[in-house]
């Protein structure tokens, strides 16, 4: 399961502003007069995987990101804005596009004229299907140089902005978070402000960012067109192994086990203990608004026919919580789970009626969302007994019932996850899925079981 370190690659590469000279950063509006582009070469681990190609020309933004991790599919990402030529410059369409592997994803936008509150009506592409919905917010071209400005009132150290930007896989204009770590003659240090977050991205007193590092091993450096662009073609994939970081005993009735504490060994960006609860929840739960996790998604069709019509075979109760336990199952029994098989979308893996964790969970996700009930996919690592006993990547969902969180693995039909479930934040997972098997295990440290003590 790899999927999720795509968008975290995204969001994190696309982070990257374009030129603008000191005059444009107060007066955005001016950006028409700008014809400037800029080469960026991506290294993971110091392996030159592939590049990011930014252009401003008149009134329209456009970036372009190509890479192919050794242990991944390749990922091809292009993005174009366009916005008006007349103060306030808003944005009057975009067109945003990803092909991971097999998978296709695309939106578009243009304005929304029907009677509602959504200055955008958005057209999804997902493979070989269509489907429209809404683009939630709005921006103008003073937006997208939003920290550049806040960056020229030199703020004080440690200070926080956050800057809107196109979301396209959540179809809506959300905000990034970044704080500013330190600024000397030559530049400024960014962080993201989120107290886990491994990006770091040094910006020159033009404003132009000159590299982006991510979780440690992800590196975005700005280079010409001929350094930036892979001399040699993406290598076939050979499949990959299952990745599994070794616990040194084996767990019994882990269903029934209330807490585990565990020991890191090895360097990560883990902490040093961890403790696992049963139905135990991301640690940004408590701050996540259920309202956010109901809209469409670029991965989560909520909207589509087919998913409509399944949801008539559930035959939701209208009790929330009951409901939110009943599809568990339900999404259990309509996939098989196959390893190394990802089906990529929702609708590929109900049409196969199988996938790997990550399909299972977006599929409770897809369902959750069109029942009327908040929900998200989760990343981590859970315990696998099959052969020496260890921990690997997996993907589950918590979903809003009863005014709180709640923890359910439709993969494993669990409707409150053991306490063997760790999840992991974005930088986390990034890290880990670049993290040898032998570079990393885990030590027991005690369990506490329903009915004992060990």
């Amino acid at each position: 399961m790899h999927r999720a370190l795509w968008p975290v690659l995204i969001v994190g590469l696309g982070i990257s502003y374009l030129l603008l000279p000191d005059t444009l950063v107060q007066n955005p509006k001016a950006a028409h007069q700008v014809n400037d582009e800029h080469w960026y070469r991506i290294e993971q681990n110091g392996q030159h995987i592939g590049y990011m190609h930014n252009t401003t020309s008149e009134f329209v933004l456009t970036t372009r990101i190509n890479y192919h991790p050794p242990d991944a599919p390749s990922v091809v990402i292009h993005q174009r804005l366009h916005f008006a030529a007349t103060a306030p410059s808003p944005l009057q369409r975009a067109a945003y596009s990803q092909r991971i592997g097999e998978q296709y994803s695309a939106v578009s936008l243009q304005p929304n004229h029907a009677d509602d509150s959504a200055v955008y009506a958005a057209t999804i592409m997902r493979n070989n299907s269509v489907s429209q919905t809404r683009f939630k917010g709005s921006l103008t071209l003073a937006d997208m140089y939003a920290v550049e400005s806040w960056l020229h009132s030199e703020p004080e150290l440690g200070s926080i902005f956050r800057a809107p930007y196109p979301d396209f896989e959540k179809l809506q204009v959300s905000q990034r978070a970044h704080r500013l770590l330190a600024q000397d003659e030559s530049g400024y240090d960014l962080v993201g402000a989120h107290r886990e977050s491994a990006t770091q991205t040094r910006l020159d007193r033009n404003f132009v960012p000159t590299k982006l590092t991510m979780a440690g091993r992800y590196d975005v450096t700005l280079s010409t067109q001929g350094e930036a662009i892979p001399a040699d073609p993406p290598r076939a994939l050979a499949r990959r192994t299952t990745q599994k970081f070794g616990l040194n005993r084996a767990l019994d009735d882990r269903q029934q086990i209330l807490e585990l504490k565990l020991h890191v060994i090895g360097d990560s960006s883990l902490p040093r203990a961890i403790v696992g609860r049963q139905g135990a929840l991301s640690s940004d739960s408590p701050a996540t608004a259920p309202e956010t996790y109901l809209a469409e998604h670029i991965d989560f069709p909520i909207q589509h026919p087919k998913i409509r019509q399944l949801l008539k075979r559930f035959a939701a109760s209208g009790n929330n919580l009951a409901d939110a336990q009943r599809l568990v199952g339900f999404t259990n029994s309509q996939l098989s789970y196959t390893e190394h098989q990802h089906a990529d979308t929702v609708l590929t893996a109900l049409a196969r009626r199988s996938g790997e964790c990550t399909d299972f969970a977006d599929v409770y996700t897809t369902l959750a969302r069109s029942a009327g009930l908040p929900a998200r996919t989760i990343y981590g690592l859970a315990y696998d007994a099959s052969g020496s006993p260890g921990f690997r990547f997996h993907a589950w969902n918590e979903v809003y019932a009863e005014g709180r969180w709640h923890s359910v693995d439709p993969t494993w039909n669990q409707i409150t996850t053991d306490a063997t479930h760790i999840p992991l934040s974005d930088d986390q997972y990034a890290d880990l899925l670049n993290t040898r098997d032998d570079q990393l295990s885990f030590k027991v440290a005690g369990m506490r079981y329903q009915t004992a003590t060990l």
